[in-house]
């Protein structure tokens, strides 16, 4: 097994652990109304986890006009990354409009990435364009739309910015990453550009699984409960 099977395979043993977050955090929920709207957050980790151990054995890369593209790790992104920034306007208190719409734009950003990948010339670079403004789109969301509606409530404001700034600074690094590789300039290795994605998305999920974790007491219903973090987000628009 090369190098990168084995980091995929580690990968997917880390998404475990993520996994393990996830149903104590629910566990630990038992009650609560939010049990139920803190549930899908359960699907980063395993979605990722198997997306990694079908990437370890080379399921769903496949080549499409010379260009090889992992498309498990395409699809892994498809169904994740909406759940990682949706959550942050869940907990901003978001509509249900403006959640959808950041995770859209997220959808968008991956698609487009993706065709990028299995295209060239002017097509390649005009695709990596496009994901590259609904990838601003998002930075609009995170720093500017959703820092205007979360309540000033101190565990609520504390956990919407530790989550934004974790996905935020980390999310910097991948359209580099993708330009600098093979797809893009190619002064960067496909094997490196591999190892690069598998510790990025590793710390992106399992930590961000774990902060809910870690801070599940403002989603406990009680009396004493100060915090009003998950706001309702099946209210109007």
């Amino acid at each position: 097994m090369d190098a990168v099977s084995t980091a995929y395979g580690l990968a997917a043993a880390a998404f475990a652990v993520g996994v393990v977050f996830a149903g104590l955090l629910y566990q630990s929920l038992e009650g609560s109304r939010y049990q139920s709207r803190l549930a899908p957050l359960a699907i980063i980790p395993v979605f990722a986890g198997l997306s990694y151990v079908g990437m370890a054995f080379g399921v769903g890369t496949v080549t499409v006009n010379g260009n090889t593209i992992v498309g498990l790790r395409y699809l892994d992104w498809l169904v994740t990354t909406p759940l990682l920034v949706g959550y942050v306007g869940y907990l901003a208190g978001a509509s249900r409009r403006n959640i959808a719409g950041v995770m859209i734009a997220d959808a968008l950003m991956i698609a487009a990435g993706a065709g990028a990948v299995v295209t060239d010339g002017t097509l390649k670079w005009a695709l990596f364009g496009v994901s590259s403004v609904f990838h601003l789109t998002l930075f609009v969301y995170l720093y500017v739309v959703f820092p205007r509606m979360v309540p000033d409530v101190p565990e609520q404001l504390g956990l919407f910015n530790l989550l934004k700034n974790h996905i935020g600074l980390l999310w910097l690094a991948y359209p580099f990453v993708w330009l600098f590789g093979p797809a893009g300039v190619g002064e960067a290795t496909a094997a490196g550009v591999a190892l690069t994605y598998v510790f990025l998305d590793t710390l992106a999920k399992v930590p961000y699984v774990y902060f809910f974790y870690a801070r599940r007491r403002m989603f406990v219903d009680s009396p004493s409960t100060s915090s009003q973090a998950g706001a309702d987000v099946t209210a109007a628009d």
